[in-house]
């Protein structure tokens, strides 16, 4: 088993689950014993952090009981995240765990790097005597941010069927492996009873939060857009990229596309991708750009509705009875305007003119 310090940094590898189980610890204890308090305490901060940070911090262990408490705080932190019960905060969580699992594996020497690899069932070889690192292409093309021009397949050396990459793009590949095993695990988990009583005001706290932050982003308008006339598949690629999460390519160049069309600055574009993983402006301004026709000679147009369901794109879930009037994000746009301004002039039509009443 690995040093207690490694199992606090690392808590959702298998060792760390056999020591949880192996101190047993109730999960009422955990969630009412007195000398689980520091435990709750950290568990809170780390589903805080990661809503805020995308990062579920950094703690101080230096004791034993420093490691104990921050191992007890994982479990925690996720059935917190289950009793929050938003799809949007499970993904903000998965994200912080997984960007402080990648800042402290960068640290690590290469060795113990594959040996955590071996946790996510990833493809990979190495050569030990050469520090040579290559991964499978389809482990890589599955978790890889293959948006930005490194990750692409075609800038990477491959060779029978496997990618080489530093140890520190592994590490990256990792992240991105570890953030859809906690979502995925998360999604549908229930509540616990004991949690959701115990941790009711944090809880609604956190509710609270996510609240204000989605009303936020659809009643303030970004450029010249107003987010809450959106179509469902742009309203749910802008909700991802604000949360976060790695979209695919295609679905950046359809929100890209789609924001050009309505003539918002490469600025406002850009402000929009600030919170994704691995943000960096320049690529962005210049990916960005590439499709708004900035540094070519080409301005691409969004795609249509077809093609964003060839992609699986268009979230069928939330179709609504102007997607079936329409077949093109544009076109359910300016439906959406051509409402709301004839709503307006209705109402300003039933205004008494107060001219003509003198």
């Amino acid at each position: 088993m690995k040093p207690l310090n490694t199992l606090a940094r690392y808590p959702f590898l298998k060792d760390a689950k056999t020591y949880v189980k192996n101190q047993g610890i109730a999960v009422t204890e955990l969630i009412k014993d007195p000398l689980y308090d520091r435990a709750r305490s950290i568990a809170i901060e780390r589903v805080e952090h990661a809503f805020e940070h995308k990062d579920v911090g950094v703690r101080q262990l230096s004791k034993e009981s420093d490691c104990i408490m921050e191992l007890f705080s994982y479990p925690l932190s996720r059935m917190i995240t289950c009793c929050i019960n938003d799809s949007y905060f499970t993904r903000r969580y998965a994200l912080g765990e997984a960007v402080r699992f990648y800042k402290n594996l960068i640290k690590e020497n290469t060795f113990f790097l594959v040996d955590i690899v071996k946790e996510f069932n990833l493809n990979i070889q190495f050569d030990g005597e050469n520090q040579h690192l290559s991964i499978y292409f389809t482990d890589y093309l599955t978790h890889a941010p293959t948006r930005y021009k490194h990750w692409k397949l075609v800038n990477r050396e491959l060779q029978n069927g496997y990618i080489s990459l530093s140890s520190k793009d592994l590490s990256r590949v990792t992240q991105e492996a570890l953030r859809h095993r906690i979502n995925n695990e998360l999604l549908d988990k229930p509540c616990h009873e004991l949690i959701q009583k115990t941790f009711s005001e944090e809880i609604q706290r956190l509710q609270n939060k996510i609240a204000t932050q989605r009303k936020n982003n659809e009643t303030i308008p970004v450029g010249k857009l107003d987010v809450k006339k959106l179509p469902p598949c742009i309203k749910r690629i802008l909700a991802d990229v604000q949360a976060g999460e790695n979209v695919p390519h295609m679905g950046r160049f359809a929100l890209v596309s789609f924001l050009n069309s309505l003539k918002l600055s490469t600025q406002d574009i850009i402000d929009l991708f600030n919170t994704a993983p691995d943000f960096d402006e320049e690529k962005s301004r210049y990916q960005i750009e590439h499709i708004t026709g900035g540094v070519s000679s080409t301005s691409y147009k969004p795609p249509g509705c077809d093609k964003l369901k060839t992609y699986g794109l268009c979230p069928s879930e939330e179709i609504d009875r102007i997607c079936k009037k329409t077949h093109h994000p544009l076109s359910y746009y300016r439906y959406k305007w051509k409402i709301e301004n004839k709503r307006k002039k209705k109402k300003s039509d039933k205004k008494p003119n107060k001219k003509n009443e003198a």
